[in-house]
Order: C-alpha cells, then sequence, then structure tokens
C-alpha cells in the first residue's frame, strides 16, 4: 500500500462528499481528513489509478489533485496525530 494526498473540489450538485468519501471506501483504501480539503490516502494501486477511479465520479467543473507521498510532516491535522503516523508508517 501507498501513502497518497488526495484534494478535491467539488463545483457541481453531484457527486458528495459522502459519495466520494464512499468510493475510496469501495476500493479499500485507508483515508481519513488531514484538513478542510486535503485526504490522506493508503491505497494498493498506483496515483493514475487513484485518479481514474475518483474522477470516474466527478463532474466537468470539479477539480483533483492526486500526489504519491513518501515523507510528510504536519501540525494539528483533522486527523488525530497517533493515527495519522500510525497509517503513514504503515503505508510507506
Amino acid at each position: 500500500m501507498t501513502n497518497f494526498i488526495v484534494s478535491y473540489d467539488l463545483n457541481g450538485a453531484r457527486p458528495s462528499h459522502k459519495e466520494v468519501d464512499q468510493l475510496l471506501e469501495q476500493l479499500g483504501a485507508t483515508r481519513g481528513r488531514v484538513l478542510e480539503t486535503v485526504w490522506y490516502v493508503g491505497f494498493w494501486g498506483t496515483e493514475q489509478q487513484l485518479f481514474d477511479a475518483i474522477r470516474s465520479k466527478l463532474g466537468r467543473e470539479d477539480r483533483l489533485i492526486v500526489v504519491r507521498a513518501s515523507e510528510a510532516q504536519w501540525e494539528n491535522p483533522l486527523l488525530s496525530d497517533d493515527s495519522l503516523a500510525t497509517a503513514w508508517r504503515k503505508h510507506r
């Protein structure tokens, strides 16, 4: 499993944030919101596979970035420091 940072802006009526989170759950991804519009995602596939899966749910007016991440530092994320650190170490 690899660590990814995912951020998306939903600008249309669909999908909802809940629908995108459910998609990540269906993909088997470990995930958690670290900032208001930024998610940590641990995923078994490549960044292209993750990007394509999320993009398939988005509208043309939505925005998306998927970044494979090997190193990170953080301060006061929405996830507890322990849960983020545990997931990060598990998937790098």
